[in-house]
């Protein structure tokens, strides 16, 4: 049990009857979406439906950022908006890989298809510029969190990233936020 139960309501709740921890445990549930989806991703789906939920996210990507973008703002909020579901995809499902590798495919998307966003000279778009570089230390982090066997796979793709981050006009953010050149 979870260390901010005390012993004594750990006790009375293992005490229950299961019909009233069924109930309870159901309540929870009900109540809480990340609870809920662990649920349904533990109880009812396999590896197999691990590739469905990344190609959802990979379609979401390809449709949001493979066109282009009149305002700074408006891409910056759909970066956002990716990331966080790229983040609750891991909270869901434990996948690191898969957080890493989804990760690694919007900034590459983003520097493929919107690096005229990133060059503009506006208050959002050096928001844009600190945003891409400080998930590019996130991408790092994610990668070296992963075993060594999987950290080969994205080595050369992530080296690539840095190498533009600090080719194009996110140099300066890269440089104040220290951003490695390569990866190690």
């Amino acid at each position: 049990m979870p260390k901010n139960i005390s012993k004594e309501l750990e006790n009375a709740i293992l005490t229950l009857s299961q019909k009233e921890k069924d109930r309870h445990l159901l309540r929870l549930i009900a109540k809480n979406q990340l609870l809920r989806e662990q649920m349904q991703f533990t109880l009812l789906e396999d590896e197999s439906d691990l590739g469905w939920r990344r190609e959802e996210l990979l379609d979401l990507m390809s449709q949001l950022f493979d066109k282009p973008y009149s305002y700074t703002g408006i891409l910056l909020k759909d970066i956002r908006m990716v990331s966080a579901k790229i983040t609750w995809h891991r909270r869901v499902t434990k996948d690191k890989y898969g957080e890493a590798e989804l990760a690694l495919v919007l900034l590459e998307k983003i520097l493929a298809n919107h690096r005229n966003q990133l060059a503009k000279s506006h208050k959002k778009a050096e928001s844009l510029r600190v945003y891409v570089v400080r998930k590019a230390i996130a991408v790092i982090k994610y990668i070296t969190a992963l075993h060594e066997d999987f950290q080969i796979d994205f080595v050369s793709r992530m080296d690539k990233v840095l190498d533009q981050l600090h080719t194009f006009e996110t140099k300066y953010p890269a440089a104040l936020l220290q951003l490695p050149k390569a990866m190690d």
